[in-house]
C-alpha cells in the first residue's frame, strides 16, 4: 500500500497501526472486510499470537443470546441472524412500519471464524454493536440500513465501495471495480504478506476511505452512534480483562481507536418494547449471500471463496490458483454434460490464459477475475451469455445452510407445527404428501384448505395446489375439490421466521400483510379486492370486516375502467360464494359491487376506440362485465349500461373488436335482434379496400361475447366464407391471426359442427378438414438423424456454440 500513498498519509497510518496491532497493549483492534478469507486467515494468526481473554465482535448485542448456536457443531453455514422491529410506538414515523434485517455468516466470515476460534480455545466472545432497532432509530431515513432499494443487511461495506479514494485507487491499479481492487490488494497479495503488513494495509485502505465522509454524513448513516456504543462496550470490558481483541469492519476501526482516548458521555437510547423486536437464527443460502444478487455487503461468489478457504485451511500451495483450476475443470465438465461442444483443450487454454493474465496484472496468483476473463477468452467467443450464466451459477453455488440447534423459534413457527399436528399433516419426513380436500362436504377439509392457502400466500414452499379451483384468476371455479401436494423442508421455517415480524400466528401474519397490501393499493381498487379474495380463501372474516370501508373509499376514488371491472369480478365471486367461505359481510360486499359496477359503467365509453394493441384486453374486460349484467341474482340496473353501449356504436371512431363485442351484448340484452347483428357483421365482411381487414377484428369481439351466433346463424357463416373467397392471398394472411383468435374459444364439439357446414359448402367430407394424414415414422426418424448430423457439423465449424 505504501507504493500508492504519500509519505505524510503513511505516517498517520503508522501511528494508527501502533495503536491497533500492538500485542503489548490491553486492546488489539483487527479490521476486517465481511466474508473475506484473507481477513479470516490473518485473524486466526492474531488470535493464536495474542491469546486474548475476550473477543469483542461487531454485531448487534441482541444476538448475544444466539452465540452458543452460531458455533454449534450441528448448525452448518451459511446461516443468518434475522432481526425484526415492528414500530408500534411510531418511534420512526407515523406509518408504524415493520423492518427486517439479515446478518449472514459463511464459514470464512471473519466474525464467525473469531467466534469458532473463541469457542475452541475457551475464550469469551460477544457482540458489541447497537441492537438492530437502535441502529434504525439512530440513522436518517434513506440512509444506512434505512436506504431504499437495498437489501437490508447488517453489514456496511458499501461505505467503502462509494469512497472517492477507492474509486481513485481503482483507476490507479487498473481495476474495473471495487471487488477486483480488493481481491488484488488483499485476497491475493494478502496471503503472501505478514499479518503486520496486512493489517497496516487494511487500516490505510479503510482510514483513507473514511476521510471522504463528513461527520454529518457519518451521523446520518448511523455510524457515529454505533461507534460510540461499541466504544462504551470496550471501555466496560477494560475494567475486567487484560487482553481484549476487537474485531470490527475496517471502516469503524479508526473511529473506535480515536474514541478510546476520549471520555464518552453515555449514549441515550429510546426505550423499545421487547415484544416489538425479534432475533432468530435461520438457514441461509449462497445465492442470498451473493453480492450481485442484491446483497449489499461482503465478498461476491461464495462458492468460489469457500473453495479458497478450504484450500487455505488445508495449506494448499497456491490456494487461489488451485481454486481457479478446480472451477475451470468443473465448468468444462458442466458444458460437456450439456453437449455444448467444448473440449479439454478449451479448459487448458482458459487456465493458461488465467495464469498469463495474473502475470500481466502483477498478481502473485491468478484468482476470480482471471478465472472469469480466461473463460471468456477460451470458451465463449464474444461473451456468450448462456455460458457465462453457467459459470456464474457455479461460482455462486447452491449451498443451503442448516440450523438444527437454536435458542427458540418465533411463535409463528410453533403455530405452524400446532396446526400440522391438529390436522395430522405429517412433517417428520421430506417426502411429498398429497391431500385431496372436499370443500363443500367436510368442515375440516375447508380448514386445511385455508391453512394451505395461507402458507402459499406466505411463499413458504410448503405446499402447492395441483388441482382445483383458482378463485383469484377465476379458473375452474365450478370445481369443489382441491388436490394439494405438501412437504416439510428447512426453507419452510426460514420463510416463517422472515414473516414473524407480521404476527405471532400464521393468520395474524397473513392479516397484517393483506392489510399492508390494501393500503398500498391506493386508488387501484382491483388490487384491494383481490386481497379480499385471499382473505376469504384463508378464512379471515374479522379482517374483511375491518378493511371493507377502506376498499369502499378506493372504489370511489378509482377512475380506471379496467381496474373497476376486475374489482367487480372479485367482489362478484365473494357475493356468489358466501356459504363456501362463511362470509358474513356479504350484504356489504354486494353494495360495494353495485358501487363498482355503476362507476365502471360511467367510464365504459373510454374503450370505444382503444388502440389495436389494447383491444384484446378491452374485449375481455367488456366480456367479464357482461357476465355481471346477465346474473339475475344481482339485479343490477341495465338502463345506463345499454345507453353506454349504444353511445359506443354511435361514435365516429370505434375499434371494430369493441364494436363486435357491443353488438353481441345488445343482442343478448334483447336491445337488438340477431338479424340486426348479422347485418352489422355483413357491413364489415363485405367492405372494400383496407376496411375489409377490420372484419376479423369485429368477428373476434362478436364471438368473444356470444359464440352461439355462428352456430345458430347460417347467414353469418356464409358471409365469412364469402369474404374468404373474395379477398386476396395477402389480405388473407393479414386477417388470419385475428380469425384464429376469434375461433379459439370454441369447444371440440362446436368446431365439429362448424366443420360440417364448411364441408357442405365445399362439397367435401368433415375428416378432410379436421384431420391431416399422419407422417410416416420412417420420415420422422430420417429427419431427426439429418438434424443431428447438421448440428454436429455446425459445432465443428464453430457456427453453433
Amino acid at each position: 500500500m505504501e507504493r500508492v500513498l504519500p509519505s505524510q498519509e503513511m505516517d498517520q497510518i503508522n501511528a494508527l497501526y501502533e495503536q491497533a496491532l500492538n500485542y503489548n497493549r490491553q486492546t488489539v483492534y483487527f479490521p476486517v472486510r465481511h466474508h473475506s478469507p484473507a481477513c479470516s486467515y490473518h485473524l486466526q494468526k492474531v488470535i493464536e499470537t495474542y491469546q486474548p481473554e475476550l473477543i469483542l465482535i461487531e454485531g448487534p448485542t441482541n444476538a448475544n443470546k444466539l452465540l452458543p448456536y452460531l458455533v454449534h457443531e450441528n448448525n452448518q453455514a451459511p446461516f443468518a441472524v434475522y432481526y425484526s422491529y415492528a414500530d408500534q410506538a411510531a418511534l420512526l414515523d407515523e406509518e408504524k412500519g415493520k423492518y427486517t434485517c439479515y446478518y449472514p455468516f459463511l464459514d470464512y466470515s471473519p466474525e464467525l471464524v473469531a467466534l469458532r476460534q473463541a469457542h475452541k480455545l475457551g475464550i469469551e466472545a460477544k457482540f458489541i454493536d447497537l441492537p438492530y432497532e437502535q441502529i434504525l432509530l439512530n440513522s436518517e431515513r434513506g440512509k444506512g440500513i434505512h436506504e431504499k432499494n437495498r437489501k437490508k443487511n447488517y453489514n456496511d461495506d458499501y461505505l467503502l465501495d462509494r469512497s472517492r479514494f477507492i474509486q481513485s485507487l481503482c483507476r490507479k491499479e487498473n481495476c474495473r471495480s471495487f471487488n477486483e481492487l480488493w481481491e488484488k490488494l488483499y485476497e491475493v497479495d494478502g496471503l503472501y504478506q505478514s499479518t503486520e503488513v496486512f493489517v497496516k494495509n487494511m487500516l490505510a485502505y479503510c482510514y483513507l476511505s473514511r476521510h471522504d465522509y463528513t461527520e454529518d454524513m457519518l451521523k446520518a448513516e448511523g455510524c457515529l452512534a454505533r461507534e460510540q456504543f461499541m466504544a462504551q462496550e470496550i471501555q466496560q470490558a477494560l475494567n475486567q480483562y487484560e487482553r481484549i481483541l476487537v474485531v470490527t469492519g475496517g471502516f469503524h476501526t479508526s473511529g473506535l481507536i480515536e474514541l478510546q482516548s476520549e471520555s464518552l458521555p453515555k449514549l441515550s437510547l429510546p426505550k423499545v418494547k421487547e415484544k416489538d423486536t425479534g432475533t432468530y437464527l435461520m438457514a441461509y443460502t449462497y445465492k442470498e449471500c451473493h453480492q450481485l444478487n442484491g446483497y449489499a455487503s461482503g465478498m461476491p461468489y461464495p462458492s468460489y471463496y469457500q473453495t479458497v478457504w478450504k484450500n487455505i485451511l488445508k495449506r494448499t500451495k497456491q490456494p487461489l490458483e488451485a481454486s481457479v483450476q478446480y472451477y475451470i475443470a468443473k465448468f468444462g465438465k458442466r458444458l460437456r454434460e450439456k453437449e455444448d461442444g467444448v473440449s479439454t483443450a478449451d479448459s487448458i487454454e482458459a487456465m493458461r490464459m488465467a495464469i498469463g493474465l495474473a502475470g500481466l496484472r502483477d498478481k502473485v496468483e491468478c484468482s476470480l477475475y482471471e478465472l472469469v476473463d480466461g473463460v471468456k477468452s477460451a470458451f465463449t467467443k464474444n461473451e456468450h451469455s448462456r455460458l457465462l450464466q453457467t459459470l456464474d451459477q457455479l461460482l455462486v453455488g447452491d449451498q443451503v445452510g442448516l440450523v438444527k440447534e437454536t435458542l427458540h423459534m418465533p411463535p409463528i413457527v410453533n403455530d405452524f407445527h400446532s396446526i400440522c399436528k391438529k390436522y395430522k399433516l405429517p412433517i417428520q419426513t421430506v417426502q411429498k404428501q398429497e391431500k385431496v380436500l372436499d370443500l363443500l362436504k367436510t368442515k375440516s377439509h375447508r380448514e386445511i384448505s385455508r391453512f394451505f392457502h395461507a402458507m402459499d400466500y406466505l411463499n413458504t414452499d410448503f405446499c402447492v395446489k395441483k388441482k382445483g379451483p383458482n378463485y383469484v384468476k377465476r379458473i375452474d371455479t365450478n370445481l369443489v375439490r382441491e388436490t394439494w401436494e405438501y412437504r416439510w423442508n428447512p426453507n419452510v421455517e426460514t420463510e416463517l421466521i422472515q414473516h414473524s415480524v407480521y404476527g405471532g400466528t400464521i393468520s395474524e401474519a397473513v392479516s397484517e400483510m393483506i392489510m399492508e397490501k390494501i393500503k398500498k393499493s391506493s386508488s387501484e381498487s382491483h388490487l384491494a379486492c383481490e386481497q379480499l379474495v385471499y382473505a376469504a380463501l384463508i378464512g379471515l372474516e374479522p379482517l374483511m370486516k375491518q378493511v371493507l370501508p377502506t376498499v369502499e373509499q378506493m372504489i370511489q376514488q378509482d377512475g380506471d375502467f379496467y381496474s373497476l371491472v376486475d374489482a367487480c369480478h372479485h367482489l362478484h365471486f365473494l357475493v356468489k360464494e358466501p356459504y363456501l367461505f362463511h362470509i358474513e359481510q356479504s350484504p356489504y360486499i354486494k353494495s360495494l359491487l353495485i358501487q363498482a359496477f355503476q362507476k365502471a359503467v360511467s367510464l365504459m365509453t373510454a374503450v370505444a376506440n382503444v388502440p389495436k394493441d389494447d383491444e384484446n384486453r378491452a374485449v375481455e374486460a367488456m366480456k367479464q362485465f357482461y357476465t355481471l349484467i346477465i346474473d339475475r341474482e344481482l339485479s343490477v340496473h341495465t338502463e345506463l349500461f345499454v345507453v353506454q353501449l349504444k353511445e359506443i356504436l354511435a361514435a365516429k371512431e370505434q375499434n371494430p373488436a369493441i364494436a363486435g363485442a357491443v353488438v353481441s351484448m345488445l343482442i343478448g340484452l334483447e336491445e337488438w335482434t340477431e338479424e340486426q347483428g348479422v347485418e352489422k357483421a355483413m357491413s364489415y365482411l363485405f367492405a372494400t379496400g383496407e376496411a375489409v381487414t377490420e372484419a376479423a377484428a369485429f368477428l373476434k369481439g362478436l364471438l368473444a361475447v356470444s359464440r352461439e351466433m355462428i352456430l345458430s346463424n347460417q347467414t353469418l357463416l356464409d358471409g365469412i366464407q364469402q369474404m374468404l373467397n373474395d379477398i386476396s392471398y395477402e389480405t388473407f394472411l393479414q386477417v388470419l391471426p385475428e380469425l384464429r383468435y376469434a375461433f379459439s374459444s370454441f369447444t371440440p364439439l362446436e368446431i365439429n359442427m362448424i366443420a360440417k357446414r364448411v364441408a357442405h359448402w365445399h362439397e367435401t367430407k368433415v375428416d378432410s378438414i379436421l384431420e391431416s394424414p399422419a407422417i410416416d415414422e420412417t420420415v420422422v426418424r430420417q429427419a431427426k438423424n439429418l438434424d443431428a448430423a447438421a448440428r454436429r457439423q455446425l459445432l465443428d465449424w464453430a457456427i453453433l456454440k
